[in-house]
């Protein structure tokens, strides 16, 4: 059936009623909502928390890498010289549980073994030479003790006999020349053959003189000289045969070293434990080198690493702005991933002086390394395995809290809005360590005064210090945390920290 005119008409009029009266509700609450605003009615609009005593614990939350503490590294300790490295012919495979003793990896030697050949005959060649030189000093000193006792007793003995023989030529000469003179005497003889005979005398005592000379020679000069020489031989040839020696020795030296090195070429494990790659990765994060068989190895290269997983530690790399509040000795909390809740407990053993070199996703990031060591033993822990780290840096029992919200930077000082008897009293603080959520107030305020959260939205009603111009534009910084923590000292930035007990805004 088709309505009739009369209803369509009274239809129109009751949706367009309802239409006005909803106008008029919303306008009226718009106006009243704007009276309220306009007309300062901030009171129903409070934002107060009330201060109270508290616990407070600065903590520190890290995720790391757990690790062997004592982790064990196999270095290459060939020598590559003239050549970037050795390549690898053979490698167990990662994560292989070894003894102490078995294989791990074989490098190439093959350049050492033909330089092994090359050195073998050098000292082939410094072994003849030793044995040379060697001969030669023995020769020189049985040339001295054959002249001595030989060559120059011979060489005296003969020229004795010359002169004896000189002696008794010259007996008879003088004798045959006195018996001529008697025969000139008598004339049976002329002068002529007289002075033959007087000639022949004095010939024999040259011959004789000579001879004495000769002898005189031989004890006082030559033998002196040629004990000299032969002496002079025996020290030379003695230093030859000992630097021919000492060569020999390097020349050995050499090839011993080679050959160790050959044996260094394969490397075995030096205790238990299990295979850990060494890759290298640049500072993109992709891999620069990787242990594979025809990798290079460099000299003093870590190929592998053993750890010891009978004690484990935490790698974990702390935030620039929260390395300061990081120190030995500090306990910690070590919750590992996936292991169904388990806690465990340690303390920090060492925190790096040096930033971690960075990368190009975190190229504005400066991270320090530090290690935090697992005091109880635990199954199933792995290295390579996450965990998350908390390190305890500071508690403070029983003290006095206000919210970060609450606080109100103004120049170099800190203040809190106190509500007293309807209306804002600004009271100044002494503040002590902080975190994300409260600082430690150690006076300004008292337990049981209420402060305001929203610090900024009443600076109208209250009157603070005057401040430089510098300062004055700090005043109109949003209320974020941020702007709480630039005005804290440098120890005092954002640390991802927990309170024991979260406090509640009234």
């Amino acid at each position: 059936m088709v309505p009739s005119a009369g209803k369509r008409r009274t239809q129109g009029l009751v949706q367009f009623l309802l239409v006005a009266v909803l106008a008029i509700t919303v306008i009226a609450g718009g106006v009243y909502w704007y009276s309220s605003v306009a007309g300062g009615d901030q009171t129903s609009h409070l934002v107060l928390h009330e201060v109270d005593r508290e616990d407070f614990l600065l903590s520190i939350t890290e995720r790391g890498e757990l690790e062997a503490a004592g982790v064990t590294e196999v270095r290459s300790e060939v020598k590559t010289q003239n050549q970037p490295g050795l390549a690898i012919l053979r490698v167990v495979a990662e994560g292989t549980h070894v003894k102490a003793g078995d294989f791990l990896v074989e490098l190439d030697s093959s350049a050492l073994d033909a330089e092994k050949t090359t050195q073998q005959n050098l000292v082939n060649l410094a072994e003849a030479t030793v044995v040379e030189t060697r001969n030669l000093y023995e020769t020189a000193l049985i040339a001295k003790q054959e002249y001595i006792e030989g060559t120059y007793i011979q060489e005296r003995t003969t020229i004795e006999g010359e002169i004896f023989v000189a002696e008794e030529n010259l007996n008879r000469a003088r004798e045959y020349y006195l018996f001529s003179q008697k025969l000139a005497a008598k004339g049976h003889i002329n002068e002529l053959q007289l002075e033959a005979d007087k000639f022949a005398v004095e010939k024999s005592e040259k011959e004789l003189e000579a001879a004495k000379t000769k002898l005189h020679v031989l004890d006082e000069y030559t033998k002196a000289k040629m004990i000299k020489q032969l002496e002079s031989d025996i020290v030379i040839t003695e230093a030859k045969w000992g630097s021919a020696k000492k060569s020999y020795e390097l020349e050995v030296e050499t090839l011993q070293e080679i050959e160790d090195q050959i044996a260094k070429c394969t490397i075995y494990a030096p205790k238990d434990g299990l295979v850990i790659y060494n890759n290298d990765r640049d500072r993109h994060g992709n891999d620069e080198w990787i242990v594979e068989e025809g990798a290079e190895v460099r000299e003093r290269q870590v190929i592998f690493r053993l750890p010891d997983s009978s004690a484990m530690r935490v790698e974990v790399k702390v935030n620039e702005a929260l390395v300061q509040y990081v120190k030995a000795g500090l306990p910690a909390t070590i919750r590992p991933i996936g292991m169904d809740g388990m806690e465990l407990h340690g303390q920090v053993t060492s925190v790096s002086r040096y930033a971690e070199p960075g990368n190009w996703r975190k190229a504005d990031v400066k991270e320090y390394k530090a290690y935090v060591s697992i005091d109880e033993e635990a199954e199933g822990l792995r290295s390579g395995m996450t965990a998350s780290v908390t390190m305890k840096c500071d508690y403070v029992a029983d003290a006095i809290q206000v919210p970060v919200q609450a606080v109100l930077p103004h120049g170099d000082d800190f203040y809190c809005l106190v509500r007293q008897a309807g209306e804002w009293i600004p009271q100044k603080l002494t503040v002590g360590p902080t975190n994300t959520e409260f600082f430690v107030v150690e006076a300004g305020v008292q337990e049981g005064d209420k402060v305001a959260m929203n610090p900024r939205d009443y600076l109208a009603a209250v009157e603070l210090p005057e401040l430089p111009p510098r300062d004055k534009k700090r005043r109109g910084m949003p209320p974020t945390e941020e702007s709480v923590a630039e005005s804290v000292e440098p120890a005092q930035t954002t640390p991802t920290a927990t309170t024991s007990e979260d406090q509640t805004a009234t």
